[in-house]
Parts: C-alpha cells; sequence; structure tokens
C-alpha cells in the first residue's frame, strides 16, 4: 500500500464512524482482527513493510493506532469507541506474535495510548494462556497494559467460564457469538438457571453460490 491509499483507509473508518455517530449508534468497533488489513499489518510474516509501518513491533501496530486516534477525534469525546484484536486469523488459526508478552505490552500500550475506551481481544478460547510460558490471557494482557476497558470474546458459552473471565479481573465484558446465535436470550436463561438450545450448525453454513443480481450489469 502507498502512503495515500493508507491515508484513504484512514479516511474511511473515520468517515464510517461519523456516519454511524449519525445514525444514532452509541459507539463504533474497528475490526482490527482475524487477519482483515490491520491486523496484516500487525502481524509480522504478513507485514513486509520497511518504512515506518513494518519491522518492530511499534511500528506494525502504528496504523492501527493511528486510525483508532483518528476516529476518537472526529466522533469526539461522547461516543464510545474500541478495537478488536486478536492473534489467529481466518488464514492461520495457530498464530501466536511472536514477541510474546513484551509484544502484547508495546501492542496494548500503544492502542491504550490512542484515547480510545475498550479493547475486544477475540482468541480460539479465551480462558487459555496467550503464550508458550506464560499464564495470562490475551484479555489479561490487554487489561494489564492498555489502561482501558477490555472486552474478552472465545469459548465463553458456559456461563461459569464466562463468569470466571471477569470475576478474576480478566476483562470487564464477555461477548459471544455462536451461543448468542443459538439461544437469543442467553442472558435471561442464565439468570434464570435454564436449559440452553442446542446448536443448528446451518446457522454457520456460508451460502457462496453466486446469485444472479450479482451477475447483472449496472443500469
Amino acid at each position: 500500500m502507498t502512503m495515500a491509499q493508507m491515508k484513504e483507509v484512514r479516511d474511511g473508518f473515520v468517515v464510517a464512524a461519523l456516519h454511524a455517530k449519525q445514525a444514532g449508534f452509541d459507539g463504533v468497533e474497528i475490526h482490527g482482527a482475524n487477519g482483515y488489513l490491520l491486523d496484516q499489518f500487525l502481524t509480522e510474516y504478513l507485514n513486509q513493510r520497511t518504512d515506518n509501518y513494518g519491522g518492530s513491533p511499534e511500528n506494525r501496530v502504528r496504523f492501527a493506532a493511528e486510525i483508532c486516534r483518528a476516529v476518537r477525534e472526529a466522533v469526539g469525546p461522547d461516543m464510545t469507541v474500541g478495537i478488536r484484536t486478536s492473534q489467529s486469523k481466518v488464514s492461520d488459526n495457530h498464530h501466536r506474535w511472536s514477541g510474546g508478552v513484551k509484544e502484547a505490552e508495546v501492542i496494548f500500550s500503544t492502542l491504550g495510548a490512542t484515547g480510545i475506551d475498550f479493547i475486544h481481544t477475540t482468541e480460539y478460547r479465551a480462558t487459555e494462556p496467550a503464550f508458550e510460558g506464560s499464564r495470562e490471557t490475551l484479555a489479561a494482557l490487554a487489561k494489564q497494559y492498555s489502561g482501558v476497558a477490555v472486552i474478552a470474546n472465545g469459548m465463553l458459552d458456559d456461563p461459569d467460564t464466562a463468569v470466571s473471565m471477569l470475576a478474576q479481573g480478566s476483562a470487564d465484558v464477555i461477548s459471544l457469538g455462536k451461543a448468542a446465535l443459538a439461544n437469543r436470550n442467553w442472558p435471561h436463561l442464565v439468570r434464570d438457571n435454564l436449559g440452553f438450545d442446542e446448536l443448528d450448525p446451518s446457522v454457520f453454513a456460508p451460502l457462496a453460490n453466486v446469485k444472479d443480481w450479482e451477475l447483472k450489469e449496472p443500469a
């Protein structure tokens, strides 16, 4: 990407956030996880740049931090702004930041200093240690080094598991994906100690066939 193209991306995040604010949303979450563009900048083996946006963790997190700061400045202090981060990605489920805890410290402290309100960490299992030889989860590291609220995601469908993240102080909020789709009233079921419905796998079956309307020439 050229610097001009990066500016277009940065401006695009800002415009999208402003549209959300104008539409009445309370907050926005910048997607910097799962192999998408900002995560590609953050990922050592994908980011081959030799300028100020490649190489060290400080450089690789720079673009995401600039976008966080730009969105925060654009929407003002009365709108919640956060960013979602992960180590793994759709193209590499086993990826871990090569610098371990030290790299996590750089990433989370840099993002936390941009003025955002929260960091949303997602792992395959949120309760597992983020790195070999370390006991802290990715959410706990974000909590330790960012200075902002942390949302944890990743196999927290079981209420006791979800509560453990909050009780240990590893996260301030937990988020659900599959469990919420299978049980849209999950909070009610947990509160009243009711059973959960079985997850229907067809909910996640992507329909990747080409639609007729996609082949039509624009008018």
